[in-house]
């Protein structure tokens, strides 16, 4: 899904660089997730699934068109 839509914006090339899974412990260090949703994530996640609740992907794509896309 990522990589049709990178494409569809004009990128090519793309290369996944990373991939690794992001617990409840990594995500509650972010300013953008409050405190009680933490909490509520806690209490209605199953514990076996904390540690790898979502995964983080970093990749890498070539704009043939520029920086400006021009």
């Amino acid at each position: 899904m990522l990589a049709k839509k990178v494409a569809n914006v004009g990128f090519e090339a793309l290369r996944v660089v990373e991939r690794r899974p992001v617990g409840l412990d990594e995500l509650a260090r972010y300013p953008v997730f409050p405190e009680e949703f933490v909490a509520f994530l806690r209490r209605a996640i199953p514990e076996d699934r904390h540690a790898a609740l979502v995964w983080a992907v970093t990749v890498t794509a070539r704009n043939p068109g520029g920086v400006d896309g021009a």
